[in-house]
């Protein structure tokens, strides 16, 4: 308590300590003084014999300073006021590095505040997330967590689990639906279908009215109740308290709005739907198999949560589902669609890969297990890109470093000659180096927040409502600031080291030092700075290679001037009988718009991720993986539906008038696929056997055979191409439907498929209606695009910071610049091979070297290390030399 009274005294009364110390010293030397006059001294022999003694008046104090409570705070505070007036004095270099700083450590913050809300933060309104698990299951082509689980799972679980209580299911994604209020028109809006228990295992709570609960039934049809969002009932509702009661129609289902979920929670993954349904009323999105969904294991459609109980680990918990799964496989009567169960600390821990952004985090992000590797995945590169302009930055200030200290040995000298120690140089110098790094991590933290606005604005639309929440947090700025320290800390070392090793007589003496260290340092930072730009630069054409590859030709036709609209003929009550006639309808109005070239309609647009899988067999072919079926890409389109998206047709016809629902089942198949199953052979006239739904299952659908009768060429988008089987509307009709128009010249038709779907069915909503290419941005493409764009400007700003610290280095002539600009363009193509290779075995299929690239970038920096270093040569070749020998 002594301590603590001395300390708070030191430091808040320090004028008052100081006056007592003064006090105190000068009593102590009169005292002395006045000891030696008694012993015989003369009254100025005695004085300057106690000065002798005591080594100085202000040596004392600073004796006593140095041991008393607070020294070391307030030693900071004098590096910190010292450090202050220097960067005052240089305003020019204090503002040059700190921007610089800021351009590294804000990028660097801006890819971790994206982490930071995806894989970091806990899903919005949800109470006490570390309670929380995932519950999933492996699947051998999609990997862990990818694989849903179905409804009679879910309630075989919640029975047998003893360390999970409320063990809940939810729709990963929303789906579109009617809606219809009143006597107003239809309107679409997106519903999640969820159990009972959703909203009390989360902890979420009703603004007015209630959520689901104990007095909602789960059977088929038994509680026709929904549950708005805050934000949809605000936006459409106005947030009008006398909506709770209200009758609302839903794909012609009637269901009562009992009550709306609590402001912030928006879900449990970042697509946020309008209103929530219970488990019961899967009938209203699922109309033709709703009641099979809720009774068959062989139908998966759920992602699984628990909450721990307590005192329970989550090793347990997962060792348990782990048990449990095993039983179930063992009991099923049929072979199970995907692998084994898993509980692993999901929804409340990071997957290994995600943990290069923060210490050990356990949350309930809103990215669900198994595709929070492939999210980390992807921010890591980002993250390595963005790092690298930082490792830039840091070599960059850290050799204008060490030119100021070659203009501080006198002033260091000085410091060394009146007593000041190494480890105190070091320590004002690192105060200096850090006081600058935090003002660039201030500008950085601030530029974080327009950098992550742009990085979002480069996502495409999405065809489902997102809620994406980046805030700049705590753990954002704490991110921000120790970057910032380390960075300091890891830059400023080697210069304050380097500093602090002055020759006092020769620095004194105003002599020329031995600068072979010194330089060495500064050709270690260039070759630095110029290696990591060149790896930049390379990684940016290499992802922007790739991303033309992906978005051009290869996807095997041309979505340029298609306009695509998008309807569920469910939603307005059409049968397959009504459902192919208006269809049917619909094709040639859509044809007989002015501006459309051509038109057709599928059962949905060719975009990335879109699969529809089902079961086939073919006579004389085997599944290499020992399955009893081949999977393969189903769509379902009309007549012109090639010639409208240029797709060719390399053997065989096209689908006719002819192939209707009572003809002869016909099926076109891509060229890869006709080379699997029948090599070396004429595909045309071969027969498939096509099951839909699962063949194993309890009430297997029929099979039927399809005649090939035509062969196209391969859609690849960027990636493997899948076995692609394509089927007459007519003979396989799909309520879902999707109008695809070509219009002549640049004239959008968006409007005119718009009013020709108004016009055939006023309730029917359009779910969607945009063109063919914002479409095409899915996962692999959207991940290029923005890797691609952060790359580019990344390695631009790289580029300009290494051409800046060649300049810097003005002591240096040119030949021994460009020998150190040679030498970092052969590490940094070393390193850029090596990045190449890296990123070839990702799942980009980026190319491993383009000869093309390498070089381009080699002669970039070739050029720009050339113009750096001759400016200052050229200026130096114009200092008059009689000047500067009066100088010397």
């Amino acid at each position: 308590m002594s301590r603590m009274k001395s300390l708070w005294r030191n430091l808040v009364h320090r004028d008052r300590v100081e006056r007592d110390l003064d006090d105190e010293v000068r009593a102590a030397v009169d005292e002395l003084v006045s000891e030696k006059i008694r012993a015989g001294e003369r009254p100025e022999d005695a004085r300057r014999a106690a000065m002798l003694e005591i080594g100085g008046v202000e040596a004392l104090k600073e004796r006593v300073r140095d041991v008393r409570a607070g020294a070391l705070m307030d030693e900071l505070l004098q590096d910190v006021r010292y450090a202050t007036r220097l960067l005052r004095r240089n305003p020019l270099f204090a503002l040059t590095a700190a921007i610089s700083l800021a351009i590294g450590i804000g990028a660097t913050t801006t890819i971790f505040t994206v982490a930071n809300g995806l894989l970091l933060r806990a899903t919005e309104g949800v109470s006490a997330p570390d309670g929380l698990v995932d519950i999933v299951r492996t699947e051998p082509r999609s990997g862990p967590g990818i694989t849903q689980i179905s409804y009679p799972d879910l309630l075989e679980i919640r029975r047998r689990t003893v360390t999970l209580e409320n063990v809940f299911g939810y729709q990963l994604q929303p789906r579109p639906v009617s809606m219809r209020i009143g006597g107003q028109g239809a309107s679409s809006a997106f519903v999640s279908v969820v159990t009972t228990n959703y909203f009390s295992a989360l902890g979420v709570t009703a603004a007015p009215g209630r959520l689901f609960g104990a007095a909602d039934d789960d059977r088929p049809g038994a509680s026709p109740v929904a549950v708005l969002s805050h934000g949809f009932w605000t936006r459409r509702f106005q947030a009008d308290p006398a909506v709770i009661g209200q009758v609302v129609g839903l794909n012609d289902e009637a269901l009562t709005v009992v009550g709306v979920a609590r402001e912030g929670f928006r879900g449990t993954s970042v697509v946020a739907p309008d209103l929530w349904l219970p488990t019961s009323m899967i009938g209203v999105v699922e109309s033709q198999r709703g009641e099979r969904l809720l009774t068959t294991r062989e139908a998966p459609w759920l992602m699984l949560g628990g909450r721990l109980k307590a005192g329970v680990s989550r090793a347990r918990a997962s060792a348990e589902i782990a048990t449990i799964g095993q039983a179930l496989e063992l009991e099923a009567p049929t072979p199970p669609l995907g692998g084994p169960f898993n509980a692993p600390p999901g929804s409340g821990m990071v997957d290994v890969a995600a943990r290069v952004f923060l210490w050990s985090a356990e949350v309930a992000s809103p990215i669900p297990a198994g595709m929070r590797l492939i999210v980390a995945g992807f921010l890591g590169l980002l993250m390595v890109l963005v790092s690298l302009v930082l490792v830039i930055a840091c070599a960059n200030v850290a050799g204008v470093l060490l030119a100021r200290a070659a203009e501080r040995r006198r002033e260091i000298a000085v410091r060394v000659a009146i007593g000041a120690g190494r480890a105190r140089l070091v320590r004002q110098l690192l105060t200096e180096t850090m006081l600058l790094f935090l003002l660039g991590g201030a500008a950085g933290l601030l530029l974080a927040r327009g950098m992550t606005s742009m990085l979002v604005a480069l996502l495409p639309a999405f065809p489902v409502p997102v809620s994406l929440s980046l805030p700049l947090d705590v753990r954002v700025m704490a991110f921000s600031v120790g970057v910032s320290l380390l960075a300091a800390a890891l830059s400023g070392l080697a210069p304050a080291l380097h500093a602090s090793k002055a020759d006092v007589v020769s620095a004194l003496k105003d002599e020329a030092p031995g600068a072979s260290d010194r330089l060495r340092l500064r050709y270690g930072f260039v070759v630095a700075q110029v290696a990591f730009s060149l790896l930049l630069v390379i990684m940016t054409g290499l992802l922007a290679q790739t991303f033309d590859r992906v978005t051009a030709a290869g996807r095997g036709f041309d979505p340029t001037n298609v306009d695509v609209a998008s309807v569920d003929l469910s939603m307005a009550g059409y049968t397959e009988v009504t459902g192919r006639e208006f269809a049917r309808t619909l094709v040639e109005r859509v044809r007989a718009i002015p501006a459309v070239e051509e038109a057709t309609l599928a059962d949905r647009a060719p975009e990335p991720g879109s699969r529809s899988f089902g079961f086939l067999t073919v006579p004389g072919a085997t599944p290499s993986d020992g399955q009893p079926f081949f999977f393969a890409n189903w769509t379902l389109v009309e007549p012109g539906y090639f010639s409208t998206l240029r797709i060719p047709l390399t053997a065989g016809r096209d689908f006719t008038a002819r192939d209707s629902a009572g003809a002869q089942p016909v099926a076109i198949v891509s060229r890869s696929t006709a080379e699997e199953f029948w090599p070396g052979e004429d595909a045309l006239g071969k027969n498939v056997v096509a099951r839909f739904g699962n063949p194993t299952g309890p009430n297997p659908l029929p099979a039927v055979t399809f005649e090939i009768v035509g062969i196209v060429r391969d859609l690849t988008f960027g990636g493997p191409s899948d076995r692609a089987l394509y089927i007459p509307f007519q003979q396989r009709y799909m309520s879902t439907l999707t109008v695809l128009a070509r219009s002549s010249g640049d004239r959008r038709v968006m409007a005119d498929l718009r009013a020709a779907l108004t016009t055939m069915d006023p309730n029917m909503p359009v779910l969607s209606a945009r063109t063919l290419e914002s479409q095409l941005s899915g996962p692999v493409e959207t991940q290029l695009r923005v890797a691609a764009a952060v790359a580019g400007s990344v390695g631009l700003v790289g580029l300009l910071l290494a051409a800046v610290g060649v300049y810097g280095v003005t002591a240096l002539v040119l030949r021994h610049s460009m020998i150190l600009v040679a030498i970092g363009t052969a590490v940094g193509l070393t390193l850029g091979a090596g990045a190449g290779r890296l990123l070839a075995a990702s799942r980009f299929g980026t190319p491993a070297g383009d000869p093309l690239v390498f070089a381009a970038a080699t002669l970039l920096f070739a050029a720009a290390g050339f113009i750096a270093c001759y400016v200052p040569v050229r200026r130096a070749t114009r200092i008059n030399a009689m000047e500067a020998l009066r100088y010397e």
